[in-house]
């Protein structure tokens, strides 16, 4: 088998034996799921997984309250694989973004040390076949490999088009852990911003994070869609507060926001959860050393682009 496990053409990769793998890959992993009203796509995401190279010892899909066919369709498969649970959480009126509330009751049925690994995998997420082994196959290039994950491409005109993220940053929709730098950082959280907490805190630890763009998953519903777009910016410049971002780099980002999704309003938004955050005196993390280190590489990322116009430094 080469080395390349994703095809430049796109998804479609020929299934190794799992016999060539490495003796590290055969660590288990635990996967989890949060899940509300995702009938339209929750059946694809939990085909593409069962038919991975590398399957889950054990996979919590929590059902945040969906009021619609969700939970009979991770049912029924529940019933076809042993490894998939299903937690149903009560019904609840509005979505938190990012599975935020369900994600901490489906670690509550999970002893991270019966695995080498931990996934969180959005419902609305189809994997090439040999996804997992390929991220795998990272962690095991690189023991100091915290946190990994592929890119997510949304279709665009009949065109795959990728959502481009730093490589230093893997998107919350598809993280994967390796179980000590999770232990590492002390778990998940489920405050807003935790995709940027989770990796900060990892880089305090001496760990290593990384997106891989060559690992290629579709992405059905682009990230936002299931929350008005206003509320989702807003909700991000308050997490950029929260999670100590500097302002000129904020500001940068909104530009940035303004030009990509070609919308005065969203940018607008950004800049207002942010700014209201100051006003408010919002509190948010009380840790000098993580400040610094999320200030030290947002730096980094800004002299990259001024110094040599990257539009993803690493």
């Amino acid at each position: 088998m080469s080395d390349s496990c994703v095809s430049d053409e796109g998804l479609e990769v020929s299934q190794p034996m799992h016999d060539s793998l490495p003796a590290g890959l055969h660590q288990r992993y635990a996967l989890i799921t949060p899940v509300r009203d995702e009938e339209a796509y929750i059946g694809d995401m939990i085909a593409s997984m069962v038919a991975q190279t590398v399957l889950p010892s054990l996979w919590v899909i929590v059902d945040d309250g969906s009021v619609d066919k969700t939970a009979q369709i991770v049912s029924d498969f529940a019933d076809r694989f042993t490894f998939i649970k299903l937690v149903k959480l009560p019904s609840r009126n509005q979505r938190l973004a990012g599975g935020e509330g369900a994600v901490p009751n489906a670690l509550k049925g999970i002893n991270l040390s019966d695995f080498g690994f931990l996934a969180r995998f959005d419902a609305d997420l189809i994997f090439p076949p040999d996804y997992i082994e390929c991220i795998l196959r990272e962690f095991h290039r690189n023991p100091k490999l915290g946190i990994a994950g592929g890119e997510l491409y949304v279709e665009k005109d009949g065109v795959l088009a990728p959502e481009r993220n730093p490589l230093v940053h893997v998107r919350g929709a598809l993280k994967m852990y390796r179980s000590q730098c999770l232990r590492d950082i002390g778990g998940l959280t489920s405050q807003i911003g935790w995709d940027t907490i989770d990796e900060v805190y990892a880089w305090t630890k001496s760990w290593t994070t990384r997106s891989f763009p060559e690992y290629k998953v579709i992405h059905r519903r682009p990230t936002g869609n299931g929350i008005a777009g206003t509320r989702v910016y807003r909700e991000r410049g308050r997490a950029e507060y929260l999670t100590w971002s500097h302002p000129l780099f904020v500001l940068a980002k909104s530009f940035k926001i303004l030009f990509r999704e070609r919308s005065v309003a969203r940018p607008i938004c950004y800049l207002a959860g942010f700014i209201l955050s100051y006003i408010r005196r919002e509190s948010r993390l009380k840790d000098l050393t993580f400040a610094i280190t999320r200030r030290k590489e947002q730096k980094h990322r800004l002299t990259a682009l001024i110094a040599f116009g990257r539009r993803r430094p690493t």
